[in-house]
C-alpha cells in the first residue's frame, strides 16, 4: 500500500440507482477529521483524483462530490473534468448573485448540477432553473413529502432522485411519482414475501458458495464445483489469461487450472465468479460484496485473524439481497462454518464487528464494532473499492 494512501484516503461511496436498480454513478462521502464543509471536499478530491484514482472508485459511472458556496466560490477553476463530475451543492447555502453567476458559469463549462436535500422556496427558482438534478430525502416526511415536491419541481424540467429510500415500498412509490433517481438501503434490503421459494439455481449457487467458503475445503470438492458449472470454467479460464498469471504451460483441464492457481486462490475467486453468475436485480450488489469481502480479509490479516473467513462473510453479506429474503432464510441450510453465519446474523465475533463496521464506514456513519479495526478500515477499504471493480468486472462478464 502506497503511503500516500495510508495517510489521506478519507473517502467512502453510496451507489445512485436508476428506476430499473441500474447503477448510475457513485456519491462520494468523507470520511476523515474535517470539521468543516470546504475542507471535507477538499480531502474527497484529493482522495478521490490523487491518491486512489477516480477510476479506482467509481469505474466509469460518475462521481458525485458534496460542494459548498464557498468551495465554488473560492476555487476557481475547478480542477475537474466535467464529464466525469456531478456537483452536490448541500443545502442551506445563501443563494445571492455571486452563487448564481458561479453556478452558470459552471453549466456553460458541462458541469452537472444537483441540489442536495432540497426543498421547495420559491426564493430558489433562479438556481433551479440551471440545475439539472434535485435530490429530495425521504426521512424528511416520507412519501407524501416527495409527492409535494415532485408537483412543486415539475415546472423546472429536474430529474428528481429520492434519498434515503429505506424499502422497496418506499422506491416504488417515488418511482411512479416521476422520480429517476434512487439513493438509500432499498436496493441491498430484501423484499420479505411470505412463502417465497428460493430459485433453485440460485439457491444451489449459494450452497457452492458455502463449501467453497470453508478453510477445510478439498481438492476434489473444489474441483467438482468448477466443473459442473460451464460458465464458471470459462471465467476461470479468463482469469487465468488475464495479466495477474504468467503461465508457464497451456491449460489442458480444470484439474490443471486448480493445480496451477492452488486450492486457496481458485477457492476465492470461485467464489466471486459464482456470485457474479447469480442474476441479481441490482448491479451494484456484486460490487458491494466484492469490496466488503476484500476488505474484512484484510482487516483479518492485520490482527491474525482467519482470512479466508472474514472473506467469506463480506462476500455472503448481500446474500439477502440477492434472493429477496432474510438473511436467516438466506443461510438456511448452508453447510457454513459457524464463524461465518453467527457473523452474519449476529455479527458475532471479530468479522461480524468488522462487518458492522464496514458497514457504517459506506454510508457515512462513524464505524463502531471492531476496536482494532477503526485505525486501518480506511487503508483496507481504499484498497477494496480498486481491486473490487476491477475483479466485478471479470465475475460479472457474460460466460
Amino acid at each position: 500500500m502506497d503511503a500516500a494512501i495510508a495517510s489521506s484516503v478519507a473517502v467512502a461511496r453510496q451507489p445512485i440507482l436508476d428506476a430499473r436498480q441500474r447503477l448510475s454513478g457513485y456519491e462520494l462521502l468523507h470520511r476523515g477529521m474535517a470539521t468543516y464543509g470546504e475542507q471535507a471536499t477538499a480531502q474527497v478530491l484529493l482522495a478521490a483524483f490523487g491518491d486512489i484514482g477516480i477510476r479506482s472508485l467509481v469505474g466509469q459511472q460518475p462521481a458525485w462530490i458534496n460542494v459548498s458556496r464557498r468551495f465554488l466560490l473560492d476555487v476557481d477553476p475547478l480542477p475537474l473534468p466535467p464529464g466525469e463530475v456531478v456537483l452536490e451543492l448541500l443545502e442551506n447555502q445563501r443563494v445571492d448573485d455571486e452563487l448564481l453567476g458561479k453556478v452558470q458559469e459552471l453549466t456553460v463549462a458541462g458541469f452537472t448540477i444537483a441540489l442536495d436535500d432540497f426543498s421547495y422556496n420559491p426564493e430558489a427558482d433562479d438556481l433551479l432553473m440551471m440545475a439539472s438534478i434535485v435530490k429530495v430525502d425521504l426521512l424528511d416526511g416520507g412519501v407524501k413529502h416527495a409527492a409535494r415536491q415532485a408537483e412543486l419541481l415539475k415546472p423546472f424540467g429536474v430529474t428528481l432522485l429520492a434519498e434515503k429510500v429505506e424499502d422497496r415500498a418506499t422506491y416504488e412509490a417515488c418511482r411512479d411519482l416521476g422520480y429517476e433517481l434512487f439513493q438509500g438501503y432499498f436496493f441491498c434490503k430484501p423484499e420479505i414475501v411470505q412463502g417465497r421459494e428460493i430459485p433453485t439455481s440460485v439457491s444451489s449457487s449459494l450452497a457452492d458458495i458455502a463449501v467453497l467458503s470453508r478453510s477445510d475445503a478439498t481438492f476434489e470438492e473444489i474441483e467438482a464445483i468448477v466443473t459442473r458449472d460451464p460458465g464458471l470454467t470459462l471465467r476461470l479460464l479468463r482469469l487465468l489469461n488475464s495479466a495477474a498469471y504468467s503461465l508457464r504451460r497451456r491449460i489442458t483441464s480444470v484439474h490443471d487450472a486448480v493445480t496451477m492457481l492452488g486450492a486457496r486462490t481458485v477457492r476465492q475467486w470461485a467464489m466471486m465468479l459464482v456470485l457474479g453468475g447469480i442474476n441479481a436485480n441490482c448491479d451494484e450488489l456484486v460490487p458491494t460484496a466484492l469490496s466488503r469481502a476484500h476488505t474484512l480479509q484484510r482487516l483479518a490479516e492485520r490482527r491474525d485473524g482467519d482470512a479466508d473467513v472474514a472473506f467469506s462473510v463480506g462476500l455472503l453479506s448481500v446474500a439477502d439481497a440477492l434472493l429477496g429474503v432474510s438473511m436467516a432464510d438466506a443461510l438456511d441450510g448452508l453447510p457454513l462454518d459457524e464463524r461465518v453465519s453467527d457473523a452474519l446474523l449476529h455479527r458475532a465475533g471479530p468479522d461480524g464487528a468488522a462487518l458492522n463496521a464496514v458497514l457504517d464506514y459506506e454510508w457515512g456513519m462513524n464505524p463502531v464494532g471492531d476496536p482494532g479495526a477503526h485505525d486501518a478500515l480506511g487503508e483496507c477499504y481504499a484498497e477494496a473499492l480498486r481491486w473490487s471493480l476491477r475483479t466485478a468486472a471479470t465475475a460479472t462478464a457474460p460466460a
